[in-house]
């Protein structure tokens, strides 16, 4: 996840562009959500690829329950 980073601690002009890419991002939301066809095809890809990392999850989960073995002298 993106960490969140102060609007006092960015430039002007990092400001708009960032403000810009949002408009742009939030546009096409707007396109993605009102075309039933293109919406089901991203919530099919959305519901693999989460079961993709569920699955890489679980097995990190079993990584790391697993023991280091002990170091010998």
């Amino acid at each position: 996840m993106v960490s969140k980073i102060k609007s006092t601690s960015i430039s002007r002009d990092e400001q708009r562009w960032q403000a810009e890419s949002d408009a742009d991002t939030m546009a096409r939301y707007q396109e993605i959500m009102n075309d039933s066809a293109r919406r089901n095809r991203a919530i099919k890809v959305a519901k693999t690829k989460a079961a993709e990392l569920s699955k890489r999850a679980s097995a990190m989960q079993n990584v790391a329950k697993v023991k280091s073995p002990s170091k010998r002298k």
